[in-house]
């Protein structure tokens, strides 16, 4: 791969990992250091006051109390234990989205197998975002969980969540929401929203990095879940029995890289710093134009969906696969995502695609960066596999 003099290279992949900002990785640096000079657990000692300050942060990001936060170490091992820790049963039936995420259908299908449960897919509107008021129609007291992604990751679409919690305020449903594509580049108020549940990685849009997550559970649902494992710090022996502690930290487990979740809770200072008002208004504009840019490129589709999209866009090259366009982009010194039916097993079937590249921005995406990644696809589009190697850079 071809890259800039000091290495870097020109990122459109944030909404697989975004790049952390630079005081993300000396809060995550500083630390390793501490960890040599002191010993590990001192090293934790030194900071506890940093780090239970994180779920104030958190709190402030989803809008909700600190006692309503729980740190994990990926979004699927957060997904995955509140799944199973849910109370369902057999006959119930599981709602989903249609853009729903492989390792979230995979929780649920385990619960619902373990359970004797459903799993349906809620009716789409003509943009395949959630149907509010056919969902309205098909809910009743079996209906225990409904689970949404927010932000299709092969689609762009954000589908409509306050809309749709609306609809289950009162109802005996659960409310969970994929966040992972969504925070830090959309507002999260988990009350306006009215969700029960709100998991997300760190790794995308936030900036944080790999290997950190976060959710909101709320203190109504806390109290229903029957986590399947637990240690000493989600729970305690009282002399022949034991007790999970109160809130969602029952969720969390005690073993974690503190200079990960030290870097996270930089990453989010820094998301509240630049108000994420302000940035769904940058990142829109900066992916409207991009999105504009390639749509006009002779052999590009542009596969987005939806009325409200997300900060990224996907698209196919007219004859190139998805992986030669990477590799070939690669070779510019430009990243990109990929996105396959493996990932979205419902979405990307039902509309007969079987992958889509993903181009996404972020606030370091500039003009000339826009510029190099629409040449370099426009070259590729017109001379498909006799592409130059390195002719861009």
């Amino acid at each position: 791969m071809l890259t800039k003099p000091d290495g870097s290279v020109t990122h459109f992949n944030h909404a697989g990992a975004g790049l952390p900002t630079a005081a993300t990785l000396q809060a995550i640096t500083d630390h390793l250091d501490r960890e040599v000079l002191m010993g590990p657990m001192e090293a934790e000692a030194s900071v506890a006051g940093r780090l239970a300050d994180g779920y104030r942060v958190a709190g402030q990001l989803l809008g909700c109390r600190s006692d309503e936060i729980a740190f994990g170490t990926g979004h699927g091992q957060l997904y995955g234990n509140l799944i199973a820790a849910m109370p369902i049963k057999q006959g119930d039936r599981i709602l989903v989205s249609r853009q729903e995420w492989v390792g979230n259908l995979i929780a649920l299908r385990r619960k619902a197998e373990a359970c004797g449960a459903t799993i349906e897919v809620m009716p789409n509107d003509v943009a395949t975002a959630v149907d509010v008021e056919a969902t309205r129609r098909i809910l009743d007291d079996d209906v225990k969980l409904v689970a949404m992604t927010w932000v299709g990751a092969s689609c762009a679409l954000i589908n409509p969540a306050a809309r749709l919690g609306d609809i289950l305020k009162g109802t005996s449903a659960a409310f969970v929401i994929d966040a992972s594509q969504a925070i830090g580049q959309i507002p999260i108020d988990v009350d306006v929203i009215g969700c029960d549940a709100l998991v997300a990685c760190g790794r995308k849009y936030l900036r944080g990095p790999r290997g950190t997550a976060l959710a909101f559970i709320s203190r109504h649902l806390s109290r229903k879940l029957e986590p399947s494992s637990a240690d000493d710090h989600s729970a305690m022996l009282q002399g022949e029995r034991h007790r999970l502690h109160d809130g969602a930290r029952a969720l969390e487990f005690g073993e974690y890289p503190v200079a990960l979740r030290l870097g996270l809770i930089q990453a989010m200072d820094e998301a509240l710093l630049a108000n994420i008002a302000d940035t769904r208004i940058r990142l829109n504009e900066v992916a409207s134009a991009l999105r504009q840019s390639l749509a006009e490129i002779p052999g590009v589709s542009i596969l987005d969906l939806g009325a409200e999209m997300a900060a990224f866009v996907t698209f196919v090259i007219n004859g190139v696969q998805c992986d030669r366009a990477k590799e070939l982009l690669a070779s510019c010194g430009i990243t990109i995502g990929k996105n396959g039916k493996g990932y979205t097993p419902i979405d990307l079937p039902h509309r007969g695609i079987d992958e889509v590249l993903r181009a996404s921005v972020h606030l370091s995406t500039d003009e000339k960066a826009i510029g190099l990644l629409v040449l370099a696809i426009a070259e590729i589009a017109s001379s498909q596999n006799k592409f130059l190697p390195g002719k861009l850079a």
